[in-house]
């Protein structure tokens, strides 16, 4: 479990990660939470790379930090301070990336990512954005 406080909507709010988020987006999207776990693969001179990037949208994003929310305050017994509702149409852009962000941090964390893959993945990603533009 890893578990901080961010500030959405001018609320402090607690989110988690753990099995009851992973179990809690996929409740609420009807999705797999591998939509977020990219596959990695080898090169022809055996380096790793990602062969496939994670499928998911903005809102599995949305879904999956709601679902972090949810379980911060499910595991305590308590009603969140905040409403989906309120994050969709009250929360500013900078909430939305906080929440995304955190929640995205505290997955990696939980999993423990190891810190060497993580830059070659925003690496990957960086890539592929410049070739869009």
């Amino acid at each position: 479990m890893t578990e901080k406080t961010i500030t959405i909507c001018g609320k402090d709010v607690k989110i988690r990660y753990c099995a009851a988020t992973e179990t809690g987006f996929e409740q609420m999207s009807g999705r797999g939470i591998e939509v977020f776990s990219p596959t990695f693969g080898k090169d022809k001179e055996g380096n790793t790379i990602i062969k496939e990037k994670p499928e998911a949208v903005m809102d599995d994003y949305l879904k999956l930090g709601a679902s972090a929310i949810v379980a911060a305050y499910l595991k305590d017994g308590k009603e969140p301070p905040i409403s989906a509702d309120e994050i969709l149409f009250e929360a500013s852009p900078q909430d939305i990336s906080t929440l995304i962000t955190e929640v995205v941090n505290l997955r990696n964390e939980w999993y423990a990512i190891p810190s060497v893959v993580k830059p070659e993945m925003e690496e990957k990603e960086g890539e592929d954005e410049g070739k869009n533009a």
